[in-house]
């Protein structure tokens, strides 16, 4: 075959591979996912917590910091979520508290993607002594107890949502960066790989338009469980004290009812309530994610 038709070839056989991830983001589209119940719920939840978030100075009340009403003040129709030992109403806290709690849970879900997604597909695709360098890396933060290391660098410079953020995020790429390599190393034989490379496709180019989009599946999945997991972090966090006083969050608020769990329930119940919806509703849409995504994944990669 003469070299202009071979390269013709392998031009069209990438660009097949391409499309066919192109193909398979688009087939992972929201009408699929809401046609399973887990998804229905799971963004009914998720999109709940989200829009609280947002809208909460829309939606409360009164100033959450505001001394409004009765002290222990059962749930009413001016306090729905009843108030706090020093007469705060509970129903603003829990919105503005969400505020706090997702964006903590964002910022370090972004540092997990950009830390596991990089390091992962780059180890995968390259091998040899850079892959077997980066999984050691990968081992060495995996094994590092982070809620430990979390309270170690609060008590060590103070409280504050930057050095939560920091924390968690520096420990919760590893399980992400271990799946992106091991797909990767999967992937990086197949057609549509070997058809770039024949057109002197760059290293760049391969990763981020033939690689990433055929592991994105994965990587989305365990993203909503990390979110889900910074949740729980840092609501056990603010639980003990640690989180930021200056900024109210569902773990503080939880925190600051632990004296009170006998007299005024509602305390701990409404900001738990919230975490446990929040949480169950990312666990159930990662899970219809991973049914639509993943199910269709072995048709792209088998064409």
């Amino acid at each position: 075959m003469p070299p202009s038709t071979r390269a013709s070839a392998s031009a069209e056989l990438a660009a097949v591979g391409f499309e066919s991830a192109r193909v398979f983001l688009r087939r992972s589209t929201f009408a699929a996912v809401l046609s399973m119940s887990a998804g229905r719920i799971g963004l009914l939840l998720t999109g709940l917590a989200l829009s609280t978030a947002v809208c909460a100075p829309l939606l409360a009340t009164v100033d959450p910091f505001a001394l409004t009403g009765p002290v222990l003040a059962h749930p009413s129709a001016d306090h729905p979520m009843g108030t706090d030992a020093l007469g705060r109403d509970l129903f603003s806290g829990v919105l503005h508290g969400a505020r706090t709690s997702l964006l903590i849970a964002t910022a370090v879900t972004m540092l997990t993607f950009v830390l596991g997604t990089g390091i992962g597909i780059v180890a995968g695709y390259r091998g040899g002594p850079l892959d077997d360098l980066l999984m050691r890396l990968t081992e060495m933060f995996q094994v590092l107890p982070r809620f430990f290391l979390a309270i170690v660098a609060i008590a060590l410079f103070g409280p504050g949502l930057d050095r939560i953020v920091l924390v968690l995020g520096l420990t919760s790429w590893p399980v992400l960066a271990r799946v992106v390599r091991g797909e990767v190393l999967a992937m990086r034989d197949l057609a549509f790989v070997t058809a770039a490379e024949a057109t002197g496709a760059s290293h760049a180019r391969i990763l981020g338009r033939e690689l990433l989009p055929n592991v994105m599946p994965s990587i989305v999945v365990l993203l909503c469980l990390a979110f889900g997991q910074v949740l729980l972090v840092e609501a056990s966090l603010g639980f003990l004290g640690l989180g930021d006083p200056n900024a109210l969050s569902w773990g503080l608020l939880a925190g600051q009812a632990q004296g009170f769990l006998r007299i005024a329930w509602w305390l701990a119940l409404f900001p738990g309530l919230a975490i446990m919806l929040t949480v169950l509703g990312l666990n159930l849409l990662a899970d219809a994610v991973s049914a639509v995504l993943g199910g269709r994944r072995h048709g792209v990669i088998g064409r």
